[in-house]
């Protein structure tokens, strides 16, 4: 697979009002979230544009303190269009996912694919500051090949830019503690993008083992989960017991998926 871009850490939008421009750009061209639920071959096509330069301004050469990580998955930290680049990357991986999917089946149940595919949507939802009315969720066919590399690379980039939406979220909590509405808003959102973090690891561990191979590693710690670890404080001040009560139990969840991972010790 080729490489991947995403945002260096550092450069993931604060603001909503940050992707509004690259989000009503991705729509005017069919290029939003519901490129999702399109054909193969505007889903192909429409992978084709958003890796181009020509769509999204980006900029090599940011270097991270996740190198391994990085290297391991083929990711490749840059600059330039923050809003282009977070939104691209997510669905670019997304893609990925789905065609993976598509080639060689999952076990991932349907209940847990809609969830997977929630969060996009629901990302949307809040730059744009949409209704929600639903989406399309086609379940994947059984597949014929055997593409076990691709499964784990595919699901660990998704992981990745999942937990980039994550923090984008809970910052727009930490921001907005005097603006109830915005806050309920934004942890809804960091919910529901953890919650498909865990689906697109258990997506990327969907491998049948085969002679020689090894079971894939999960993702221990980023500086996602650092940032989470140093804000939960605050997001738990700020946000209705009810809505931090769904939003601990996401991270509790993802917590299951791999063990390494302090995030629950405080307050959780």
């Amino acid at each position: 697979m080729e490489p991947f871009r995403l945002l260096h850490p550092d450069l993931v939008p604060q603001r909503r009002e940050s992707l509004q421009h690259a989000a009503s750009m991705l729509v005017q061209m069919g290029l939003d979230d519901t490129v999702l639920s399109a054909s193969p071959v505007h889903q192909r096509l429409a992978r084709v544009v958003l890796a181009s330069s020509d769509v999204i301004e980006w900029k090599p050469g940011y270097s991270t303190g996740d190198a391994s990580h990085d290297d391991r998955f083929g990711v490749v930290r840059v600059g330039g269009d923050r809003g282009g680049v977070f939104l691209s990357s997510i669905l670019i991986a997304y893609l990925d996912v789905l065609e993976n999917a598509a080639r060689m089946g999952t076990s991932i149940s349907e209940d847990s694919w809609r969830t997977l595919l929630w969060a996009p949507t629901a990302l949307f939802d809040h730059v744009l500051r949409r209704p929600q009315v639903g989406m399309t969720v086609v379940t994947p066919g059984p597949g014929s090949e055997y593409l076990p590399q691709e499964r784990t690379q595919s699901g660990q980039r998704l992981y990745l830019a999942l937990m980039q939406a994550v923090r984008f979220a809970v910052t727009g909590v930490v921001r907005a503690q005097d603006d109830g509405p915005l806050v309920e808003d934004c942890v809804t959102l960091a919910t529901a993008c953890l919650r498909a973090a865990t689906v697109a690891l258990a997506f990327a561990g969907d491998v049948r083992p085969e002679m020689g191979m090894a079971a894939p590693l999960p993702i221990m710690e980023t500086s996602e989960h650092r940032y989470l670890w140093q804000t939960i404080s605050e997001v738990r001040a700020a946000v209705p017991r009810a809505r931090f009560e769904q939003f601990a139990s996401a991270l509790r969840r993802l917590n299951d998926v791999y063990t390494a991972s302090p995030l629950l010790v405080s307050g959780c």
